[in-house]
């Protein structure tokens, strides 16, 4: 028997908000959905975890959509509204610099500025917490960033940036200010703890799989789609973390793409493990082994899926 190495990046989800931990769920089903459409036969036993996985994914979205629903108040429909005008207004008058070739200050700190939102991946169609949360660290990164503040004062975007902030700040005071011991909130704890489990078992039968096949480059796609996310999470939407990336689908190759977060927005050189994702200088950090991720609880019985590997005789055996 082998020690497996390093794939799929450990992620600590019971450090997430519900919103990212949700987002974080639907996204590695999406991508599982697509990997088996493109596999066949697939594995049997990875089919099979993915179901299970998948009904606890589906159990914990309910509870969460019961959840939205019960905290839903005048005042915080109000600043949503508000908020998404906000962002589809940001999203618009850059976009309209972005076109005018004859001003070139305009256009360049525009394109700068286009590349910095979508990084944050905000859509306003998407539900409200898990929309918000990318709300909070696009203008923490803002305020923090004085080039970024330049370049929004070039388009005249400073009064909107500094609204926006505001509007972020209040609607979390109005979401944190409810009773967390609620059972709509009770319900989505339940939840999330089932689900823990189900995800680390999963990605650990694609690690071992991925190692003991024939055709590993088959698997290569998936993990490293999965990688690529991962990496957006621990930067952007998670508590802690730190060091650097020892996955072992680099991301640090030849290639250049400029600006994809997501595997759709990204090129194929990237997905391939070919690619060094820029992406503003952000996607590049995160750290898979150093920071908090790597000791303590996460990495023992609770949220170590495959950081360290495991010892796997054989991946389809019952």
């Amino acid at each position: 028997m082998e020690q497996i190495p390093n794939l799929v990046q450990e992620l600590a989800l019971n450090r997430t908000t519900n919103a990212v931990c949700i987002s974080v769920g639907k996204y590695t089903l999406d991508q599982f959905d697509e990997f088996f459409t493109q596999q066949n036969p697939a594995p049997a036993k990875l089919a099979r975890q993915l179901e299970s996985y998948r009904g606890r994914y589906t159990a914990l979205d309910d509870a969460y959509a019961q959840q939205l629903k019960a905290e839903e108040t005048a005042t915080i429909a109000s600043l949503d509204a508000e908020g998404d005008q906000l962002i589809y207004g940001v999203k618009g008058m850059v976009d309209a610099y972005r076109r005018m070739d004859f001003d070139t200050e305009k256009k360049a700190a525009a394109n700068r500025f286009y590349e910095f939102v979508r990084k944050h991946r905000i859509d306003p169609t998407e539900n409200m917490i898990s929309e918000w949360s990318k709300v909070e660290q696009l203008c923490g990164e803002w305020n923090a960033t004085p080039s970024l503040q330049a370049d929004a004062a070039t388009l005249g975007l400073t009064a909107v940036m500094t609204r926006l902030a505001a509007i972020e700040v209040e609607l979390r005071q109005q979401m944190t200010a409810r009773n967390d011991a609620a059972p709509e909130a009770q319900a989505v704890k339940k939840a999330r703890e089932a689900l823990y489990p189900e995800y680390r078992t999963l990605i650990l039968l694609l690690n071992s799989f991925a190692v003991v096949s024939d055709e590993p480059q088959a698997f290569a796609l998936l993990i490293n789609r999965l990688n690529r996310n991962i990496d957006y999470i621990r930067q952007h939407a998670m508590s802690g973390g730190g060091g650097s990336s020892s996955s072992s689908s680099s991301q640090q190759g030849g290639g250049s793409e400029q600006g994809g977060t997501t595997p759709e927005e990204g090129g194929e050189g990237g997905d391939n493990g070919g690619g060094t994702e820029n992406g503003g200088g952000d996607d590049n950090g995160g750290g898979d082994n150093g920071g908090g991720d790597n000791g303590g609880g996460d990495n023992g019985g609770g949220e170590n899926t495959g950081g360290n590997g495991v010892l796997v005789d054989d991946p389809d055996g019952d």
